[in-house]
């Protein structure tokens, strides 16, 4: 492990999360607008250009008149329009011929439509609104970035703060918190994938090195292998440290130290961009890859630009909900900006995914009171600790070095898709809901100061409860 001094290495990192302080996203001037839509039916795009503008000529198989459909898009000098969803074949983990064909008449509704970078949004968006044809209609947000008992350096003894004398690094409270020095004893998170969607990591840091899987990494933005690309980074790494550091006698250990990985970001690539939704298509090629077997869990790290649930934008919408109708288990940051979860940056109520949705919580000495950034309401399923103060994991600066000050629900989802991938090698039959509930039913309470953020997150009765009721399914011996 580097263990810079306290001036090169902590002080760098003692303000809060950069995604939390710079305020709402601020587009270019020069950028164009985006717009996604939900068609009611499955639509058919095909070149070449209209008449209008448009470089799509829309129709339906089902004979749904889009005809007023095209003439606002038209009225409103469209760009282009792109499938949000590509197209892609049949996967082996598809669960049958009926719902690949279901799930893709439903990625066929889903279109992401561009106009020029004077478009009026609001009045595109409320003419789209109008159309009977039309089932939902988002002007895009921009998407930002939202630890054998291991005997690893900086994991420490106990839930209180600490630092390592020597680096000034904070040792991982958390993990004694959480419980999950405890649930050690029996799991690990061997033979459980965790996908985690973010925006680029280090892949060559030492403790994550060994549990990256290469031959699933992903840019869903470029279709490329390149996970490592743009000045974010630190992000993914930080939360692949929390989620699942290696147990190698260096540096921190992950939540899930035997968990394998799967980088995948979402947010920039080298090459150029591919058609349609990243974040959409990132989930659904992580839900379609072929998992040998071994139980997937998704987890989905990115907030809008204000800050808000990123589950407003309808094809991630769609993509959750798809991939935990296959069985997987899905994670989602509920993101940074002390709002209502369930309500998008346009004011309207988001569709319920069902995923587990997280919190924050901010380190107290004997309690877990809500982080103050931290989204809350009914929708928001667990939370864990992610004090944007005190949060060690590991830093893109080297493969060696470490930071402190990581946090925010960026760094509380980790920590949950770490404990269901203890729970999964503990119990591979649960299900997403079971997941879910045994997350709801273990946890301890939060105090709620009228902002909900759901239960405390309980790893070691999480994983106890997995083991309970595996051992319940199990038939009797006679």
């Amino acid at each position: 492990m580097k263990l810079d001094d306290r001036q090169s290495n902590v002080q760098r990192f003692v303000s809060r999360d950069r995604f939390q302080q710079q305020g709402p996203h601020q587009e270019s001037p020069g950028e164009p607008k985006v717009i996604q839509v939900e068609l009611k039916a499955p639509v058919e795009t095909s070149a070449p250009p209209t008449p209008g503008g448009s470089q799509f000529a829309f129709a339906s198989p089902t004979g749904v008149d889009l005809s007023q459909f095209q003439q606002v898009l038209n009225e409103h000098k469209m760009l282009k329009a792109e499938p949000s969803f590509r197209r892609t074949q049949a996967a082996p983990r598809e669960a049958s011929a009926d719902l690949a064909l279901q799930q893709d008449l439903q990625k066929r509704r889903f279109l992401d439509l561009h106009f020029p970078p004077d478009a009026d949004v609001a009045s595109i968006v409320e003419h789209l609104r109008q159309l009977p044809e039309v089932e939902r209609v988002v002007a895009m947000p921009k998407a930002i970035p939202p630890g054998m008992i291991p005997t690893d350096p900086l994991i420490g003894t106990n839930d209180q703060l600490a630092k390592d004398p020597a680096s000034g690094l904070e040792y991982e409270w958390y993990i004694f918190r959480c419980g999950a020095n405890k649930a050690w004893g029996s799991v690990s998170g061997k033979n459980v994938i965790i996908a985690d969607i973010d925006f680029g990591y280090l892949v060559t840091h030492q403790d994550l090195a060994s549990n990256l899987d290469m031959s699933h990494a992903h840019n869903s933005v470029d279709g490329s292998v390149n996970v490592s690309f743009g000045s974010n980074i630190d992000h993914g790494t930080g939360v692949l440290g929390l989620a699942a550091a290696a147990s190698n006698g260096l540096g921190i250990t992950g939540f899930a130290y035997d968990a394998s990985i799967w980088p995948i970001q979402a947010n920039a690539g080298p090459g150029p961009s591919l058609p349609g939704d990243a974040f959409a298509n990132a989930i659904d090629w992580a839900a379609s890859a072929d998992t040998g077997g071994k139980r997937l869990v998704i987890n989905l790290e990115v907030q809008t630009g204000n800050f808000g649930n990123y589950e407003m934008v309808p094809a991630v919408n769609l993509a959750i909900r798809n991939a935990i109708a296959k069985g997987i288990v899905v994670c989602v940051a509920g993101g940074n900006g002390n709002k209502d979860a369930g309500i998008g940056d346009d004011g309207l109520a988001i569709p319920p995914t069902g995923s587990i949705l997280v919190g924050a919580t901010q380190y107290d000495s004997s309690t877990n009171p809500r982080a103050w950034f931290s989204n809350y309401g009914t929708r928001i399923v667990v939370s864990a600790p992610g004090d944007s103060d005190n949060d060690v994991t590991c830093s893109s600066s080297s493969n060696d070095s470490y930071r402190n000050a990581f946090g925010g629900t960026s760094g509380a989802t980790p920590k949950v898709s770490g404990t269901v991938a203890l729970m999964l090698e503990a119990n591979p039959a649960l299900s997403h809901d079971q997941v879910k509930s045994i997350l709801v039913s273990t946890g301890s309470t939060i105090p709620a100061n009228g902002k909900l953020i759901g239960v405390f997150l309980n790893t070691d009765a999480a994983v106890a409860a997995a083991i309970a009721a595996k051992n319940a399914a199990a038939p009797v011996k006679v």
